[in-house]
């Protein structure tokens, strides 16, 4: 695992998450950013068709908090439209 210098960008403990997923150390590169938030909620989406695995219940809650705490101090990328659906379910067409 590498090692950071400086201080961590936010107060979420990360270090089993790392552990167990090392390339999701690329949110402490994107903390403070729009893609940041981004990629923090496509990794609570299923966005492989039905086949994603998903994440142990502590890693997720690790997620959940990064989001939270993202979302705390950097309000403005808050409401920004997301995509919110879970896998390959059709959505319904506009007036039905």
């Amino acid at each position: 695992m590498n090692a950071r210098v400086g201080p961590l960008p936010y107060k979420t403990d990360t270090k089993a998450l790392y552990e167990r997923y090392p390339h999701l150390q690329q949110i402490d590169l994107m903390w403070g950013s729009r893609e940041c938030r981004r990629y923090l909620m496509n990794l609570m989406t299923d966005t492989r068709g039905g086949k994603r695995q998903g994440f142990l219940p502590e890693h997720a809650m690790t997620i959940m908090r990064l989001q939270m705490e993202h979302d705390r101090l950097f309000p403005q990328f808050e409401n920004e439209p997301v995509d919110l659906r879970w896998g390959d379910e059709r959505i319904r067409p506009a007036g039905r």
